[in-house]
């Protein structure tokens, strides 16, 4: 049993069992480090931002999975980030320490209720609201100076709906699900493209096309990468399902763990795509695991095969842009912008790298940091002897 009190909400424990995080009510979060055996007294501090105000009852919150030590957390309307939550001193209530509050992630009046963080690329956040929107921060990390928010939800989306979760593929961040909780709604929508379109894919989990009837709530979802592809769970009101064929509203699920769970009220589920664990937690039937029978990928993404140059996004843009680009062998690369006339504005990235995929951004200032004007710009990515050129347009 681990100290706190109070209603138990959101859980984490950071990478090599550094730290361990419990949240009671209204985004009170305790940084626990346990003696080697598990036993009382802990080493305890509250890393709750002290400049935060009015928290959900339950406030969702993020460690970053390439980083631990950074926290992402849902403070009411806006999105708090920490830089370094090692930092924080111990046994105290509150803190300022490294707390940065994201006012461009407001939305007057509408509660932030679902936060999802990407392995890859890097510090890109997506956040659901309880008001239907969901919203994409590329570089959200502050520490390296965060970009604003893109909304992407979709027209598609059920109106005034709860977004109780945004589940991201670890290694695809632009392979998302975004989980509406509300009934006699449409409940689950996928995106391959970063959120710039959005598929219906509840599937046989709605009883009607437009989400009406007697379908379950759906409340979680996680996504498995396997080597055929993805492995999606949803958690429900009516328990456990799985799918392996996304297909829009002709997706398929089948209920997991019939004989062991059977059609229990399942509040989440996890996966780890190292090993292909499965865990979910029920509501008060305990909690339940499983390694996913199908192969999971390698825990390593394999190198990029090709020299690639993506679109830009979102594009057209405004302040910035988020560029990916990939080579498959070691080299020196340079990526720089030109204006219409053909002349160089900005040097975005310039150096020798390995083979790999990388990020860039540009917030449309020029070299000598001067903002430059609206219009049709072009980057261009040279490596070994190679280049590719796409157009991207900035509007102020």
């Amino acid at each position: 049993k681990m100290p706190g009190g109070g209603d138990g909400c959101f859980s984490a424990i950071a990478n090599g069992r550094t730290f361990y995080y419990i949240a009671t009510q209204n985004g009170n979060i305790l940084r626990l480090v346990p003696q080697a055996d598990y036993s009382l007294p802990y080493t305890w501090t509250v890393v709750t931002p002290s400049g935060a105000t009015g928290f959900m009852f339950v406030a969702p919150y993020a460690l970053d999975p390439n980083n631990s030590n950074i926290m992402y957390l849902a403070g009411g309307t806006e999105i708090w980030v920490n830089s370094d939550l090692s930092a924080i001193a111990n046994f105290q209530n509150n803190t300022t320490t490294n707390w940065t509050g994201l006012t461009n992630t407001t939305v007057v009046g509408h509660n932030i209720t679902a936060i999802g963080v990407s392995t890859s690329p890097a510090n890109r956040l997506y956040y659901g609201n309880d008001n239907s929107q969901v919203f994409r921060m590329d570089n959200a990390n502050v520490a390296t100076g965060s970009t604003n928010p893109t909304d992407i939800s979709d027209v598609s989306f059920p109106a005034a709906s709860y977004v109780s979760c945004v589940a991201v593929n670890p290694r695809n961040a632009d392979t998302a699900i975004v989980v509406f909780s509300n009934y006699n709604v449409l409940s689950l929508f996928f995106t391959g493209d970063g959120g710039t379109s959005w598929t219906s894919i509840g599937g046989n989990l709605e009883e009607f096309v437009d989400g009406t009837g007697r379908g379950p709530s759906c409340r979680w979802a996680s996504i498995l990468p396997t080597k055929n592809g993805i492995q999606v769970y949803v958690a429900t009101s009516t328990g456990l399902y799985s799918s392996s064929a996304i297909n829009g509203t002709s997706t398929v699920w089948a209920l997991e763990g019939s004989s062991v769970m059977g059609n229990i009220v399942t509040t989440m589920v996890v996966t780890r795509a190292s090993d292909g664990l499965v865990a979910v937690a029920t509501h008060a039937n305990g909690v339940f695991s499983a390694q996913a029978v199908t192969s999971v990928q390698t825990q390593h993404p394999a190198l990029p095969l090709a020299f690639s140059l993506s679109q830009n996004f979102p594009n057209p843009f405004n302040p910035s842009t988020t560029i990916h680009y990939s080579i498959p062998d070691k080299g020196v690369v340079r990526l720089t912008v030109f204006d219409i006339a053909g002349r160089q504005v900005a040097t975005l990235d310039e150096g020798e790298k390995p083979a790999g995929s990388y990020t860039a951004v540009w917030n449309g200032t020029s070299a000598n940091g001067a903002q430059v004007a609206s219009g049709v710009y072009f980057y261009r990515l040279e490596s070994s002897g190679l280049n590719i050129t796409r157009k991207m347009v900035l509007l102020k």
